[in-house]
């Protein structure tokens, strides 16, 4: 058997390091310059205690990049691969952290070459005690209806929700409100699906988040009734007068709280209006079977029907 010269393999050994160092440099770049580069955001599944939820704002998406052929590459998309943070050695309250694992699925389990980086490496999370709750929802309504109308009643339905959360939010609610709910310019009852407003990302709603208020639109405008109103003679001849007084007529107006309120007011303290009966076409004594009447009504007030509309007027000359 030929023996190996070990004088002629370790002759100019530092020129042979370095020439096998350059080779391997070479080829890995080489490779690398011919790989290809692909960037997927990808949601992180929380594996936990599942009497734990976390109790911070965090971004639940991550950075995964891909290195492979542009052949391997073209057949991966977020549905293979799954980012994993798992806390489930962990139990209680606290903060913790757990390295970020991705799991290959589907084509990427096949995928020869393919490289897979995740950013960040690990996830730092704060985790409180699930608390679950019902909670009764409280509608929120915005904007001016139409004129002269109001909301006079509400219904919530159902009128409680069920939420889940970590324990340091729940504790401190005691109701939840829905989105905004516009009023402006309505004038009808209306029934709308609204959803509840979210407070939190960290809160669920295992049940869902969508109610149904119903709403009962009125108007806004008060109606006042004058029993007897005694109208007043306009015009009347100076050869004339009235047989007898005239008969009580009943108002009915509508109107703002504050016009009604405003109205004049009799010896008593009662609200009245102005009735005028118009006698200037009239110069003979005679019946007049059927006067109409005019109200003075000011402004805000509306006459909604006088009862009766006309009045008999009987003259007769003055003596």
């Amino acid at each position: 058997m030929k023996r190996i010269d070990l004088a002629a393999v370790f002759d100019q050994w530092p020129a042979k390091v370095l020439a096998l160092g350059a080779a391997v440099l070479l080829f890995l770049f080489n490779r690398f310059d011919s790989l290809e580069s692909k960037v997927l955001s990808l949601p992180v599944r929380l594996v936990a205690d599942t009497t734990l939820l976390p109790s911070q704002d965090w971004n639940n998406r991550v950075r995964v990049t891909l290195r492979g052929s542009s052949e391997v590459l073209a057949g991966l998309d977020e549905t293979a691969l799954e980012v994993l943070a798992d806390f489930s050695s962990h139990s209680g309250e606290g903060l913790w952290k757990a390295p970020l694992q991705v799991v290959r699925h589907g084509a990427a389990l096949q995928a020869e070459g393919l490289e897979v980086q995740v950013e960040p490496l690990e996830l730092l999370l704060s985790f409180e005690r699930k608390v679950v709750k019902t909670l009764p929802v409280q509608p929120d309504f915005v904007g001016l209806p139409g004129r002269n109308f109001e909301l006079s009643g509400s219904k919530v339905i159902p009128s409680i929700v069920t939420v889940e959360g970590p324990r340091s939010i729940l504790e401190k609610m005691t109701s939840i409100a829905t989105e905004p709910i516009e009023l402006r310019g309505k004038t009808d009852t209306f029934t709308l699906r609204v959803r509840v407003a979210e407070v939190s990302t960290l809160i669920n709603f295992p049940y869902g988040s969508t109610i149904e208020v119903q709403g009962l639109m009125t108007s806004s405008l008060a109606t006042l009734t004058l029993a007897a109103v005694l109208p007043t003679p306009l015009n009347l001849s100076s050869a004339l007068r009235l047989q007898s007084p005239l008969a009580p007529v009943r108002v009915k107006l509508r109107g703002t709280p504050a016009a009604l309120s405003a109205l004049d007011r009799t010896d008593g303290g009662s609200p009245s209006v102005v009735l005028l009966a118009d006698l200037s076409n009239y110069s003979i004594p005679g019946e007049i079977p059927s006067l109409s009447l005019k109200a003075q009504i000011p402004e805000g007030v509306e006459l909604v029907s006088l009862e009766p509309a006309t009045v008999a007027v009987y003259l007769e000359p003055v003596p």
